[in-house]
């Protein structure tokens, strides 16, 4: 097989002078596949050591883990559910027990549901929005501020429909934006430290919520997906593979005076 045939983690070990994080430890939350994955990937790629999290997914993430330790990485993976904060302090200790601590958190875990007008959408559909996506998220920021070491990393990921309204968002998008506001307040708190609180609001991505059959695309008006792919300068929808790098840029070194940001990752289209 040739370089460009592997993945991430396995071209690292094959490529000299990676490893710009090596000896840290990751914690990527919703990592079996998708963005997750890919974001895990990345950072197994600069040599990082790395906790998959999952919360259903658990065939996918042990072949998460295994594709990392096939590169050389070291993996493992941890379920659970983190809208329950005893499971996010579980989490964090079987890190910390396995690797020694934390110098990198990525908040990637999420969930949604189909399009709706915001007439229609029912208490219980918002309800699920807001436990997985917005309190979830801040027992996994809170969590981080906590434990991570100084000098680390805090990650998270959001979406572009919170700088961007659009119809049929209001659940989904209202329920990612809190964190946005939480993770730049961390940036403040823990800039003293030395660590780093940034967001990447990735466009519109196909794959996860967004593959035919997906929360998302159940409930999309005909041809809403094509026009998502028509907004970008590229004419397509954004890969898992096009934010796992960028996130691994924040997780190193040479990223350390970006913070308090949100980075918009959709190829420039206003969506």
């Amino acid at each position: 097989m040739t370089r460009a045939g592997l993945s991430p983690s396995a071209r690292a070990a094959a490529e000299p002078g990676r490893g710009k994080l090596r000896s840290k430890v990751a914690i990527v939350t919703g990592a079996p596949r998708s963005i997750g994955r890919a974001i895990a990937e990345s950072l197994a790629a600069e040599g990082a050591q790395v906790v998959v999290h999952y919360l259903s997914r658990h065939e996918e993430a042990l072949a998460t883990v295994a594709a990392l330790r096939s590169g050389n990485a070291d993996a493992i993976a941890v379920g659970g559910d983190l809208g329950d904060s005893s499971a996010v302090s579980a989490l964090f200790d079987q890190a910390r027990a396995h690797f020694g601590g934390v110098d990198i958190v990525v908040a990637n875990a999420g969930a949604t549901a189909p399009l709706l007008p915001v007439a229609a959408i029912s208490d219980e559909v918002f309800e699920s929005l807001l436990i997985a996506n917005t309190r979830a998220t801040f027992y996994v920021l809170r969590e981080a501020a906590r434990v991570v070491r100084d000098g680390g990393r805090i990650i998270n990921i959001s979406s572009s429909s919170v700088r961007f309204p659009a119809a049929g968002f209001a659940a989904y998008a209202s329920s990612k934006a809190a964190a946005v506001i939480t993770n730049g307040i961390l940036a403040i708190e823990l800039g003293s430290r030395g660590i780093t609180a940034n967001t990447v609001m990735a466009g519109p991505i196909a794959a996860g919520f967004l593959d035919t059959g997906g929360d998302l695309a159940k409930g999309a008006p005909s041809g809403v997906m094509e026009a998502l792919a028509a907004a970008a300068p590229t004419g397509r929808m954004g890969l898992p593979s096009d934010i796992g790098p960028i996130v691994a840029f924040l997780a190193t070194p040479e990223a350390g005076w970006i913070n308090g940001q949100t980075i918009l990752a959709n190829n420039g289209a206003a969506v």
